[in-house]
């Protein structure tokens, strides 16, 4: 695999990416924010398992895909660095992954009402994703011009798995809502 001759040059290549997928992402958390606030009402704690294995992905999703973009904007940044902290951030996500999974469990035991695509939006596609971005971080850290490719790929998804959360969780507010009428 060829080596990146100059880091600071790939990277200023992939700057209107980031800016694009930062900006996306920044303009999604808000919007989650705001649909927890309508939403809050719908959210007991008999519904809080399966509201939390909604809310807490989608929202760290989003998050990431921010941190992401902040880092591939600071002109500064090396790939050692960078692949570092994607490591930590992939670790990170890895470890609250396992937390994901109890909360949808813990959901599908007491209601029963979760369905394969939210086991595969929730856990199977974040955790493919999250190795790959140990990839990412590895190869970035090798020096690999792979790396933003493969870095642009995972954040690609996250971000696409992000949406896709927040429309389930839409989805189950409305479904909470007319259940509660």
């Amino acid at each position: 695999m060829p080596v990146v001759s100059s880091f600071s040059a790939a990277a200023l290549s992939w700057q209107n990416f980031y800016l694009l997928v930062g900006e996306a992402a920044a303009t999604l958390v808000g919007l989650m924010f705001v649909a927890v606030t309508f939403g809050s009402s719908l959210v007991t704690a008999e519904t809080s398992p399966t509201a939390r294995s909604f809310l807490d992905p989608t929202f760290t999703h989003f998050v990431q895909i921010l941190l992401t973009a902040c880092l591939l904007t600071i002109p500064s940044m090396g790939p050692s660095v960078l692949g570092a902290a994607l490591l930590l951030t992939a670790a990170l996500r890895l470890a609250a992954l396992v937390r994901v999974y109890r909360h949808m469990r813990q959901a599908h035991q007491k209601h029963n009402d979760l369905e394969l695509s939210d086991w595969l939006s929730g856990v199977v596609f974040p955790l493919l994703c999250h190795l790959l971005l140990v990839a990412a971080g590895l190869a970035f850290v090798e020096g690999y011009a792979v790396a933003f490719t493969l870095l642009a790929g995972v954040t690609i998804a996250i971000l696409l798995i992000g949406v896709f959360g927040a429309w389930e969780l839409l989805v189950w507010m409305a479904i909470a809502r007319s259940r509660s009428k």
